[in-house]
């Protein structure tokens, strides 16, 4: 498939959407997006199954439109690249290997149509199928690799796809070549001497994928998280009757729920199930490959995040057993960094989707229909066609470019390839140039309405302390620093920082989506921000004397990230978690600079007829040899008169007096440049920040997100987003 400078890879799991855009830079590449969105319900929810129902259409293919809507609705998906996995309500597609006999590439191509006709257990008109060959310079053997689906569920697949994301697909894959294509770009398996497996435990099944150097081997089981839920359910059916929902969460929180024993007793069954089939697949695998020997295997999927799995499974399968915390050749920087982290465990297949989109995958497999390529190719000659006609007439000439081509297409099929290509550069400059004048306009529209909403922001502030405010208990808002310290059991939450993104759609209307960053202590981590601060935006929506409405508020609980109080008062992350640095009380302090603090930060206090307010740490800045000073930080030396000097040299013109390079005077004091400076900082240290978590402690970081949606519109604001 042709590559292009970006790609969004699109992973449409059981139980999230998640995508991710990356861009190609230089030989390797960037994250420039990306975004996790969970289903309103999980898609393996019994009763949701089956994706037609008598009389209409099935609730989980109602939910999973409304996913796929909230996707295309944030992230501008409209003339992308796009890639997505095929899985349609558990049809995920099938996988076949085989190995063939020694010979050149004209013979193994004649073989393919009959292997396929052999291995598929459908007749291959009813099926899009597409294949691709493993070979190694050290062996003579071909090892084939089939990969099908079935048309008829494809094509109600793409047409729910392309009508909820506005776009088609380039490209549909499965889920395991994805999840190699990502691991063997990450980790260089090609360039490995070892093999490797990865797993994948998903929601609806897990996924095998034993690589070795370029060859892979692939097999797919039919339980996942979705099995342990179930699990759970029935193991406390005698006594409690648990809703699905309710099992599933459970699960989530295994590690921390008084009924940790009972959980992990109920899935161990299932998990026995899982690892046998996993250690006779790879038995399988290595008798089929006399010779070799696994020893490490990479683990994915959010089930792995209970606590004490991944030793168990080591143990089970004797095999060092590593779970993808991180990726190799992925950095994502700034605030959003933590979010990526949370979620690195899960991106790994629309990863190597959109390294597919950029044309970077080791294996590059495409099963949209044959019919749907072919109008994708004819779209793009389309324009070709009219670049020409419009060249052509510009020239005045079109009888004579017409007979060029009839003749080139006589003598010479360069001839016509030649004039396509140059048509094509003309029609993508004139398109270019195009798209830069649309974009200047757009932005510049847009500029003057950031600066006529600037009044906006002052009520968004306001209400996002407030909002922070709901979270704390008011009788630890005080200033006895021993009791707050003291308190094991408290709630509190602390602002970490405050952004947004503005706005405009097709509509005039104007918007800002707001990310608040926080901290948090409570006795329910999943529930903390949505009964308090999510609460309280929710409550105080849509006000009179506020200029805009409060609409879509979330607590993002999977992004949550749990974080440890060393006995110096820092945040360090916890055990499996990956926050991407440490913090003091709320500070970011990544471990390589423990003097990381925050400056300028606040706690609103109790005084009389005052409200208590949750504190809100500002932005993080380094201290030391480093450090930041605040604006003013040095005061001019005293003059001979008692004055003190308020400034720095500058020229004459800027000065009232016309004084060359020299400073001010207040009170008489007199010129001059040998006056000692007085460093604020020494003078009057603003004093560090004192630790308020006790040591030992659990903080847990995470955001809120919703949108404020002006109540005017702006008619002449063109929509475009614009970064505040």
């Amino acid at each position: 498939m042709a590559s292009s400078n970006t790609a969004w890879g699109i992973e449409i799991g059981q139980y999230a959407v998640k995508a991710i855009q990356l861009e190609r830079v230089g030989d390797g590449v960037r994250v420039r997006d990306f975004v996790v969105i969970p289903h309103q319900k999980v898609l393996t929810t019994p009763g949701l199954e089956d994706p037609l129902v008598e009389g209409g259409q099935s609730q989980a293919k109602t939910i999973l439109e409304q996913t796929l809507a909230q996707l295309a609705s944030q992230k501008p998906l409209a003339n992308q690249n796009v890639v997505v996995n095929y899985n349609w309500f558990g049809n995920r597609g099938l996988t076949r290997f085989v190995k063939l006999p020694p010979g050149d590439a004209k013979t193994i191509a004649g073989l393919v149509p009959f292997e396929a006709s052999q291995q598929i257990p459908f007749p291959l008109e009813e099926v899009e199928w597409d294949y691709h060959t493993f070979e190694a310079d050290d062996s003579p053997e071909v090892d084939l690799g089939l990969f099908a689906v079935q048309r008829e569920p494809l094509k109600e697949f793409l047409s729910l796809v392309s009508d909820t994301i506005g776009v088609e697909p380039r490209a549909i894959s499965l889920g395991p070549v994805a999840l190699y294509n990502a691991i063997a770009y990450d980790r260089d398996v090609v360039g490995r001497g070892e093999p490797m497996v990865i797993l994948d435990i998903g929601t609806g099944s897990t996924d095998l994928v034993v690589a070795s150097g370029s060859r892979c081997w692939m097999r797919t089981f039919p339980l996942g998280g979705h099995s342990f839920t179930e699990a759970i359910v029935e193991a406390f059916a005698p006594t409690v009757e648990l809703k699905y929902a309710q099992g599933d969460k459970l699960k989530q929180e295994s590690a921390t729920s008084k009924y940790a024993k009972q959980i992990m007793a109920a899935m161990r069954p299932v998990l026995g199930d899982l690892l046998d089939d996993v250690q006779k697949s790879l038995q399988f695998y290595e008798t089929q490959n006399r010779g070799t020997k696994l020893r490490e295997v990479i683990g994915l999927g959010s089930t792995l995040k209970i606590p004490g799995l991944r030793k168990f499974l080591g143990m089970r399968l004797e095999l060092e057993v590593e779970r993808l915390d991180q990726y190799s050749k992925l950095v994502v920087e700034g605030p959003e960094a933590a979010d990526f982290a949370a979620h690195t465990v899960n991106f790994a297949t629309a990863y190597g989707l959109a390294l597919q989109g950029l044309g970077m995958a080791t294996i590059e497999i495409n099963l949209l229909p044959v019919e749907n390529v072919r109008q994708q190719v004819w779209s793009k000659k389309t324009r070709w066609f009219a670049a020409a006609a419009a060249v052509a007439c510009a020239a005045g000439g079109l009888m004579f470019v017409r007979n060029v081509i009839d003749n080139g297409s006589v003598a010479s099929r360069d001839a016509i390839n030649r004039a396509e290509a140059t048509l094509s550069s003309a029609q993508e400059f004139k398109s270019q140039v195009q798209g830069l004048a649309a974009d200047v306009g757009a932005t510049a529209t847009n500029m003057l309405a950031l600066i006529e909403d600037r009044e906006i922001w002052p009520f968004i502030v306001h209400d996002a302390v407030h909002a922070v405010a709901a979270g704390n208990d008011a009788a630890l808002l005080s200033g006895d620093i021993a009791k707050l310290v003291a308190a094991g059991t408290r709630q509190q939450t602390l602002l970490r920082d405050l952004s947004g993104v503005y706005k405009v759609n097709d509509k005039g209307e104007r918007m800002i989506e707001v990310t608040m960053n926080v901290e948090f202590v409570g006795l329910d981590k999943q529930a903390h921000l949505g009964s308090t601060v999510c609460q309280w935006l929710t409550t105080n929506s849509n006000r009179a004397d506020v200029p805009y409405t409060i609409e879509n508020v979330q607590p993002n609980t999977a992004s949550i990230v749990d974080m440890k109080v060393s006995a110096a008062g820092t945040l360090v992350a916890a055990a499996g978690e990956s926050s991407g640095g440490s913090a003091s009380g709320g500070e970011a302090a990544a471990p390589e600079e423990p003097d990381t603090r925050v400056q300028g930060g606040f706690s609103a206090g109790t005084g009389s007829g005052g409200s208590n307010f949750g504190g809100l740490t500002g932005r993080r800045r380094p201290t030391g040899e480093t450090q930041v000073r605040r604006p003013g930080g040095l005061l001019g030396g005293t003059g001979s008169d008692g004055g003190f000097n308020a400034g720095n040299s500058g020229d004459a013109e800027n000065r009232p007096d016309g004084a060359q390079g020299n400073q001010f005077q207040r009170q008489g004091g007199q010129a001059g440049g040998s006056e000692s400076k007085v460093d604020l900082d020494k003078v009057a240290p603003i004093p560090e920040r004192p630790g308020v978590y006790p040591p030992d402690s659990t903080v847990h970081i995470g955001k809120v997100t919703f949108t404020v949606k002006f109540k005017e519109a702006i008619p002449a604001a063109a929509p475009a987003a614009e970064g505040m």
